[in-house]
């Protein structure tokens, strides 16, 4: 391999992992609970005060 393929090889391999990590960072982050159209509501609980 002569060193203007090398050059073109590692500048493709740069920006190919440049625009993956662009797109991984602005990606819309998705909720880790049970999916987007389940339709179920918050599991959030309230904060109820505790009987003593």
């Amino acid at each position: 391999m002569n060193s203007e393929f090398q050059t073109l090889a590692a500048l493709a391999l740069v920006a190919l992992a440049a625009t993956w990590l662009t797109r991984r960072a602005f990606a819309k982050k998705q909720n880790p609970g049970c999916g987007s159209d389940c339709g179920c509501t918050s599991k959030k609980v309230s904060a109820v005060p505790r009987r003593p």
